[in-house]
């Protein structure tokens, strides 16, 4: 094995002054290009967010409703082709075909029983309390069932009031004009099975509860399941506009979001394959489908579409520029917009205070033209759950705070991939692929002064734009950080604007040399920062050893890189360490400061590799013996 040192190359340090918005003090980048120094920021958790809004979920039981399945004392309805109307409280069994079902009388409180039920009309509302208001109404399904409307632009179920099912049977829903299931209040659905088909909402009603059952929505025109607060709602409230789901399996194709609440969507447990497909326009169809010129975000790669960053858009023509018709999130919260108890000029979607999106646990797959799972304004927490996610656009992502503590994350397909005004990980296994940044900080209230925080996790990151970046800083304590950054020089493996804090952890970057982006010298935790001119092509095994060869971390890098960042506990000052490329030494050195920069700086352009915007490919194998 041929055994060199490569020359320590002259650092160029890179600084700059920025002033934090509503902070007085003065702050100076540290780590632009090789060199290090300075003092990075050292970020303070986002406020503690209560736990008023999960708890009030997870205490949540619906066995009462589960157990509410006597038939005892039924009135049977014969069949008939015509509408059977009822006026007065009590139980009803339907068994064979009917052409509706109607309320005659508000406020009634109804026990139907559906046992082979079969109701179908082309005329109106099949199950029709539409204008008799204040209904309580249970419906048990027995065997196979089935709800049919024809009729143009009516719901084929349509209660104004609430409405619940329960039981072991089935229910298939239709409607070819509007709604499936339209509901004024509450939605309670546990133990059975509902396949829905809709021209708009599948479900749509003031809140959504759900709990061991199955929920298809075969198609809808719009979202498969949406929760809306009352038009005259002015502050953010748990009482609706919500989605509960526990241990459902969930299954929906839409050409709007999978999930839409205003409020919260609590999620523990089951299973959820989410499918959205939205329609792209031109921008010289602006005018016409009334969409913002923000919105055009798209350009056309071969037979589909891809999301370019806003400041790129200037570069293309209204006809090269497309957006989508109507949102078609995975999973989002945040509609509404309510005053902002603070400013009273200002708006905004959900309460900062609290989660939007509660995940506790479940299996998901994510297929979606829009973000896969979005929080307005709110806070998204992840704590379980095993997910697979393809997108246009970003993975997960908050306008406040994303936590992730717990779970199993992979992001074949994104724009971005995991996004907040603050972003905070201290769990789970999470691999990105990303034509943008793999993890953003990044917010347009000037309120945020932006932060990502990696205590925990084993995280892997392939972007084509910045790895791991953030608008204010980056911290790490703990945890694994593998990023496989560009191989433009445009974007860079790390990059933030408050500088890079290294104090645990495990941490390997590679990237181009043209904006390498080191940590900052008040890190606790020593650093080698290396380059070279020459390209280490990808499959390259990259492996950090100690001056006995004894290894210590090595990782297969997934595409071609002339800088390399490590940072590990075993780094120690004082020691003696040998960086390999295969069976190649790249270099030998003895920690003397936090910051070890080694190599040759060279060309800092580094024109070469994929264009901006492309997308990435997916995750290799990365070993730290004695760990992984």
């Amino acid at each position: 094995m041929k055994r060199f040192i490569i020359l320590i190359s002259t650092l160029i340090l890179c600084v700059f002054v920025l002033t934090s918005c509503g902070r007085d003090k003065n702050f100076t980048n540290p780590g632009d290009y090789l060199g290090g120094g300075g003092t990075g920021e050292i970020a303070d958790n986002a406020d503690d967010v209560t736990s008023e809004v999960k708890s009030g979920f997870t205490d949540k039981d619906l066995s009462e409703l589960s157990a509410n399945t006597s038939t005892t004392g039924a009135t049977e309805v014969a069949p008939t082709d015509g509408v059977y109307t009822i006026f007065e409280d009590g139980t009803y069994r339907f068994s064979g075909n009917y052409g509706g079902i109607a309320f005659g009388a508000k406020n009634l409180k109804l026990h139907l029983i559906f046992d082979g039920a079969k109701i179908t009309t082309a005329e109106g509302i099949a199950l029709d309390g539409a204008t008799n208001k204040g209904a309580d109404v249970v419906i048990t399904l027995i065997g196979e069932n089935s709800v049919v409307s024809t009729a143009d632009g009516e719901n084929a179920v349509h209660v104004k009031g609430s409405l619940s099912f329960n039981g072991t049977g089935s229910l298939s829903v239709t409607c070819g004009g509007k709604n499936a299931i339209k509901v004024s209040k509450e939605l309670a659905v546990v133990d059975c099975s509902l396949a829905l088909t809709a021209a708009n909402h599948a479900i749509s009603a003031l809140s959504v509860s759900a709990s061991d059952c199955s929920i298809n929505v075969l198609s809808a025109g719009k979202d498969g399941i949406n929760a809306e607060c009352d038009d005259e709602t002015t502050t953010f409230t748990t009482d609706e506009g919500y989605v509960y789901m526990k241990n459902v399996d969930y299954s929906c194709e839409t050409e709007g979001d999978g999930i839409q609440a205003d409020t919260v969507v609590y999620i523990d447990g089951g299973n959820y394959n989410i499918k959205t497909t939205g329609s792209f326009v031109p921008k010289t169809q602006m005018s016409e489908y009334g969409i913002d010129a923000d919105d055009f975000k798209y350009i056309k790669s071969g037979n589909t579409y891809q999301r370019i960053a806003s400041d790129e858009t200037s570069r293309y023509g209204a006809s090269s520029l497309y957006g989508l018709v109507q949102g078609c999130k995975g999973i989002k919260v945040g509609e509404i917009e309510y005053p902002d108890p603070n400013n009273e000029d200002e708006e905004i979607a959900v309460t900062e205070g609290d989660y939007s999106i509660i995940i506790d646990g479940g299996t998901f797959i994510i297929d979606s033209t829009d973000d896969a799972i979005h929080a307005n304004s709110g806070n998204l927490s992840v704590s379980g759950g095993n997910f697979t996610i393809s997108t246009f656009d970003d993975a997960m992502t908050s306008d406040n705070l994303t936590k992730i503590t717990g779970g199993e994350i992979a992001v074949t397909k994104s724009y971005e991939g995991v996004e907040g005004g603050y972003v905070e990980i201290t769990g789970g296994t999470i691999n990105i692929t990303a034509s943008d940044d793999g993890i953003n900080a990044a917010s347009d209230d000037a309120r945020v002064v932006e932060h990502i925080i990696i205590s925990g996790g084993e995280i892997r990151v392939n972007a084509e734009g910045d790895g791991v970046d953030s608008n204010g800083s980056i911290n790490m304590t703990g945890g694994t950080l593998i990023v496989f950054g560009p191989t433009s020089s445009g974007n860079s493996a790390l990059d933030a604007d408050r500088g890079i804090v290294i104090d645990g952890g495990y941490l390997f970057a590679v990237g181009p040399l043209g904006m390498v982006e080191t940590p900052a010298n008040n890190s606790k935790q020593n650093v080698l920062s290396y380059a070279q001119n020459q390209t280490i092509s990808a499959n390259t095994v990259l492996s950090l050893t100690d001056e006995n060869g004894t290894p210590i971390f090595s990782v297969t890098v997934q595409k071609s890189c002339r800088s390399v960042i490590v940072s590990c506990p075993e780094l120690v000052t004082g020691g003696s360490f040998h960086l390999y490329g295969g069976d190649t030494q790249l270099c030998a050195f003895t920690v003397s400061s936090t910051i070890t920069s080694v190599g040759s700086q060279g060309n800092m352009g580094d024109p070469g590799g994929t264009p901006p915007g492309g997308f990435g490919g997916g995750f290799g194998g990365g070993t730290r013996p004695g760990r992984w």
